[in-house]
């Protein structure tokens, strides 16, 4: 397995389970994060050792210009790096677990998304999470991926609450520390995308009680991921017995399915994501018992 650039690492990690064949807020705002990595790869090729005025100055003008970029560029970056990606085998295209959801499976909707390799994708992610968890300098190229998975709200899915809180407090000394970090970490490339964003964050905050992980059905069209509503008989059946079900069906649709343990319960880890199953009943014409899956962020 070769090392990847921070670009393609990057790339790995935003566009998983991301809408491969529509326009949606979040993969406009992983496009962008790819391009902005090509432009920290071309600024790591030089001598870092500037002020940070001349540091600032580059980053905000190739910044700014991201940030205009229109629908073509995007759909280009998108080509260069898929296909790049795809000829490695270590970017597919899968079906979405959306279309597992019983409004859409049983209308017959076909939908998309990719899906990264899990051992390269689990590679990438421990790598990020052992280099900047440890104590002790972190490097360059870390420190950029931070940057962009704060940008794309990946970050949720890659360190706990607690972690984040011992992150922020190294991100800030490393900022006190070094020009290049100073910079960068206070630039944002979302543009007018952070309206949306904002919703985002602010809707994390309440991530930090574990028991209202479910209000990601409040705006469902900021989230990277999104409960879905599978139906089964509930009714005489135990908890091990519901997730062998639909495991059994998640892969029949083509997904990529695991039970892990996860303190004294299951998660289920589809396509690189964890979720938490919840049993529950639907009212459309007539009682519909069935499953929930909400996504669970770390």
């Amino acid at each position: 397995m070769r090392d990847y650039t921070v670009t393609e690492q990057f790339a790995l990690v935003g566009l998983n389970g991301q809408d491969s064949r529509h326009n949606t807020t979040a993969k406009k705002i992983v496009l962008k994060g790819i391009a902005v990595a090509e432009v920290l790869e071309r600024l790591l090729e030089r001598d870092l050792s500037g002020n940070q005025e001349d540091i600032s100055g580059y980053l905000n003008r190739e910044i700014q210009e991201i940030r205009k970029m229109k629908r073509n560029e995007r759909d280009k970056i998108e080509r260069d790096i898929t296909g790049r990606l795809t000829l490695e085998c270590v970017l597919t295209e899968t079906p979405n677990l959306l279309g597992c959801d019983i409004n859409y499976y049983t209308a017959d909707v076909s939908m998309w998304v990719y899906r990264s390799a899990e051992s390269v994708y689990q590679r990438i992610i421990e790598c990020v999470r052992a280099e900047a968890l440890e104590e002790g300098e972190m490097s360059i190229e870390t420190i950029c991926l931070l940057y962009l998975f704060r940008e794309c709200s990946c970050i949720h899915d890659i360190f706990s609450v607690k972690e984040q809180d011992f992150l922020q407090e190294k991100l800030l000394s490393c900022m006190a520390k070094d020009n290049f970090c100073r910079a960068l970490l206070s630039i944002e490339f979302r543009g007018a995308d952070n309206l949306y964003v904002g919703f985002l964050k602010r809707k994390h905050e309440i991530f930090r009680n574990p028991y209202l992980q479910g209000v990601n059905l409040l705006f469902p069209f900021l989230e990277r991921r999104q409960a879905i509503f599978i139906d089964m008989v509930v009714l005489g059946t135990d908890v091990s017995q519901r997730r062998e079900a639909v495991m059994d069906f998640l892969r029949e649709k083509g997904h990529l399915v695991k039970a892990v343990p996860f303190g004294e319960e299951y998660l289920l880890k589809i396509d690189n994501c964890y979720y938490r199953i919840f049993p529950m009943t639907r009212v459309y014409k007539l009682p519909v018992q069935g499953v929930s899956l909400i996504p669970v962020y770390q």
